[in-house]
Parts: structure tokens; C-alpha cells; sequence
């Protein structure tokens, strides 16, 4: 068996430093007993060398390996021992004294539930000492348990020992094991922490990609140019800005995961396959930038289990039990922002309408003297009225709902260009066909997914054509 030493000083993994503290903590931790109780032991945590446990769930073992300068806990592997699981047994290891004296020289230990008890517990000391406590039933009015010290002189008396000291003893190895899955959300919103996201496996027909913004590579934030000052974008067959809302609750689902129950640890691939995780029904592959100045890379498979999920964490090693988490129905369409296009007028050389055989060029800037200035067609215009309409272009927006095999034919009703003056983002191009009753397909840059009501385009035609004689512009359509 391999060992997994939990390193207490000097180590580089976070679960170890963690382990370290709580030794640090627990050495200058003494244990204290109510006046009259007998103590058999009294030292301190740090002074345990060895510690066996065998109880109605099996055996492990607990031991200080000086050459590590660590403990190693049987064969749990170090990244999935709780911290302050360790802490509590070993602190309940280092103190041992009874409640009372419930009967001197037993004649009939089963009476007790000691002739086979349900936990026995040997503990070794570093100044050669040693001590073993074999527990029995549980008294039923108090909840605390039986037992009796393993020691020449005390073998046949019965003892009465605090619950909340036995438990520990109790229960299974598998109790140590961590039950956190995916790292606990450290910031204020999972928006800050979550930088890229991939759904995928058999759940899925296409991939869901939500990429983060901020620090992002180039090609992804020239695609966010088309959305403004958006955080994250959402690819699908296309591309949209995601949709905070839906976004924090998907995306925080992702995060302080933690499970209902221990399925195996030190699981091998051969056992992954036979699972089901080699081809899983939900893969999500996410990357963090947790309150941390690095990023780190996860992934998390998932596979069905009655009402619940088989979890599993890349390079964990262990398999866990899950409650369904909000991810596992996320709507696809409900991540995308209704709005099609939104870009900032900063960053536009300038918008084209075309429809009917008619075009109208628009442009806005910053003149010389810091006044902001609008054009359609060479003319000058209305500032305000150049807003308005360019508020009614970029509402352009679909009612969530995706077109099942679209048909975009003859030519488009209407086609909007945004021209960008930033060096290597190409044009967007919206062109509205022709859809089913009162509605018009939206083609965005080659790829129609969604549709929208027919009067936006009634309603741009409107608009253009006051943009040259100076009327009023209605937003609403």
C-alpha cells in the first residue's frame, strides 16, 4: 500500500499546511476532567506515535513516520483527509479518564456489551507508554458508553466514558475523509471566481462554453467587444454575452460542492471505467481565479446514482456520493442574454442599416473640442436622436427559446452592420429573415438560433427614416 504522508511542516500542499496548524494547535492543548473523574491518560496530541483502531467497520491505523516528520492515516490519500476530523481524533486520542465506575470486577462483561465490543483502541506514546480502551454498548438514558481499560489491575472493571469522547472511535475511516468536492467559493461572486467553464458529455448534444472576459485571451475579448462591458460570453453555435443572473446561480452551483457519502478512494482507472466515468453523462472542465493570484484547472464528472450523482474530481482519486446540484439542468438558453448585439458606441467606425434597396450609414464620435457628434449618411443629426435609435438597434433581442432547424430563404428583410475601429475584431452582422408567423429569424454572423418579433423591423425601417427628418423615434416595438 502506498503511503499518503500528511506532512506537517514545510509542506506545499494546502491540506497539509492545514494539518500542520492543527497540530501546532493541538500541542499546547491540555485535557481536562471534572473533578473526581479517574484519568488514565493525560498527554498531548503530538505525543502520539501510533493509534489502531478496530471497530464494527473494520481496522485502520493512524502513526507519526519521523523520517516524513508526518502522520500517516492508514491509506488516505492526503488531499481528501479532513482537517478537522484529524484534529478531533487526535485530541481525543492524547486524554483518556471516565465518567464513573459502574461496576468493579464484572463477572459478566456481555452485560456491557464488552465480551465483543464495538471499537477497541490501542494508542503508543513517545515516552514508550502505552493505553487500550475497548468500548461497549452505549448507556441508554445518558448516551455515553461503556468500557474497560485493557490494563493489569482494571481488565475486569467497567467504566462509564463521556459520548462525545467515544464517538471518534466509532465510527469509519471512511468519517476522516473529506467531504468537500469543489472548492469553496472565496470571493463575493462566482462571476469573480470562475474563469472558464465547459459543460459537456452525454447530457449534452453540443459543448456549453462560457468563457470570463478579464484577463481573457484575444480572440475571446475581441468577441466581447460585441457586448459591451460584459464579464463572461457564452458559446453555443454562436456567441452571446451570458446572463448574470442564470449565470451566478449556474455557475456558483459549481462551487462548495460537498458530498453525502464516500463511494471508494484510491480508486483506479479500470474502477472509474466500470462506473460509468470514462464516458460520463456530465463533465464539467472550469477554471478558478479563487481570491488567489494564480488560476487553477478542474474537472468534475458526474454519473447518474438513483435520485443522486457519482462524483469524481480529476486526479482525486476518490469517488463521491452527490446531491444534484443547480448545474446538472442547466438551460443553455437561459445562460445566453436575450439581447443580440450591444456594443458600445465608442467602439464602432460606424452602423449600416440596409432594407428595401436602401442603406443609411451612421457615425458618431468626438469632435475637437470634446462635443459628441452624430452622422446618417454624411448629414449631421441630432445627438439625442442618434441615442434613441441606436437604443432601438441594439434592442434587438430574442425570447429565449431555440429554432429547431431554421430555414433562412431569399433575401434578408434587413441586415444591421457594426464596423469596429478596433484593430482585428471583424464586423457583426445581424440579418433578419423571414421566420414563422409575425416573427423574423436572426442570423448573427452566419449562425441562426434564435427569432424575434417581426415589428422590430417595422420598427428600424420607422426609425431610419426620422433620423433624416428629425421626428421623434418610438423605442418600443
Amino acid at each position: 500500500m502506498e503511503k499518503k504522508i500528511l506532512k506537517m511542516i514545510g509542506a506545499g500542499v494546502l491540506v497539509i499546511i492545514l494539518l500542520a496548524g492543527a497540530l501546532v494547535m493541538l500541542k499546547s492543548k491540555k485535557t481536562d476532567f471534572d473533578s473526581g473523574v479517574k484519568v488514565f491518560v493525560d498527554k498531548e496530541p503530538s505525543d502520539i506515535i501510533r493509534l489502531d483502531i478496530d471497530n464494527t467497520f473494520g481496522s485502520y491505523s493512524v502513526y507519526y513516520d519521523s523520517e516524513e516528520d508526518g502522520y500517516v492515516f492508514d491509506d488516505i490519500p492526503v488531499n481528501i483527509v479532513d482537517v478537522e476530523g484529524f484534529f478531533e481524533l487526535m485530541n481525543h486520542s492524547c486524554g483518556f479518564g471516565s465518567l464513573k465506575l459502574v461496576k468493579e470486577k464484572a463477572e459478566d462483561p456481555a452485560l456491557y456489551g464488552l465480551e465483543e465490543p464495538s471499537a477497541k483502541v490501542h494508542a503508543e506514546y513517545s515516552d514508550g507508554s502505552q493505553f487500550s480502551l475497548a468500548i461497549g454498548n452505549k448507556e441508554p438514558v445518558s448516551g455515553n458508553y461503556y468500557g474497560t481499560v485493557m490494563s493489569d489491575g482494571e481488565k475486569d472493571n467497567v467504566y462509564l466514558f463521556s459520548g462525545e469522547d467515544m464517538i471518534y472511535f466509532l465510527i469509519r475511516k471512511e468519517s476522516y475523509i473529506s467531504y468537500q468536492v469543489t472548492p469553496a467559493l472565496q470571493v463575493t461572486s462566482p462571476l469573480s471566481a470562475v474563469r472558464d467553464v465547459t459543460f459537456s458529455g452525454t447530457a449534452f448534444d453540443t459543448p456549453i462554453r462560457i468563457s470570463a472576459v478579464s484577463g481573457a485571451d484575444e480572440r475571446t475579448v475581441l468577441a466581447a467587444k460585441s457586448f459591451g462591458p460584459a464579464t463572461h460570453i457564452v458559446r453555443l453555435k454562436g456567441t452571446y454575452e451570458l446572463d448574470q443572473t442564470y449565470g451566478i446561480e449556474v455557475l456558483g452551483s459549481i462551487l462548495g460542492i460537498r458530498a453525502i457519502d464516500v463511494v471508494k478512494y484510491n480508486v483506479s482507472e479500470e474502477e472509474l471505467k466500470a462506473m460509468g466515468f470514462e464516458k460520463p453523462y456530465m463533465q464539467v472542465d472550469f477554471s478558478l481565479k479563487n481570491g488567489t493570484d494564480y488560476i487553477a484547472d478542474y474537472q468534475l464528472r458526474l454519473v447518474p446514482y438513483g435520485e443522486n450523482y457519482l462524483a469524481y474530481m480529476l486526479g482525486s482519486g476518490v469517488v463521491f456520493v452527490i446531491e444534484p446540484p443547480a448545474f446538472v439542468s442547466v438551460d443553455s438558453t437561459k445562460l445566453c442574454l436575450r439581447w443580440f448585439l450591444s456594443p458600445l458606441r465608442k467602439d464602432l467606425e460606424n452602423l449600416t442599416v440596409e432594407f428595401d434597396g436602401e442603406s443609411y450609414i451612421y457615425t458618431t464620435g468626438t469632435d475637437e473640442n470634446g462635443g459628441i457628434y452624430a452622422e446618417v449618411n454624411g448629414r449631421s443629426m441630432d445627438t439625442e436622436l442618434f441615442f434613441s435609435f441606436y437604443r432601438l438597434v441594439t434592442s434587438a433581442s430574442s425570447d429565449g427559446i431555440l429554432l429547431e432547424n431554421p430555414v433562412n430563404a431569399g433575401e434578408p428583410l434587413m441586415t444591421i452592420t457594426y464596423n469596429y475601429n478596433i484593430e482585428g475584431k471583424e464586423p457583426d452582422v445581424m440579418k433578419l429573415y423571414k421566420g414563422s408567423l409575425r416573427r423574423v429569424n436572426a442570423d448573427i454572423n452566419g449562425v441562426t438560433e434564435f427569432d424575434m418579433k417581426e415589428s422590430f423591423v417595422e420598427a428600424v425601417k420607422e426609425a431610419c427614416a426620422h433620423t433624416l427628418t428629425g421626428e421623434t423615434i418610438e423605442e418600443n416595438w
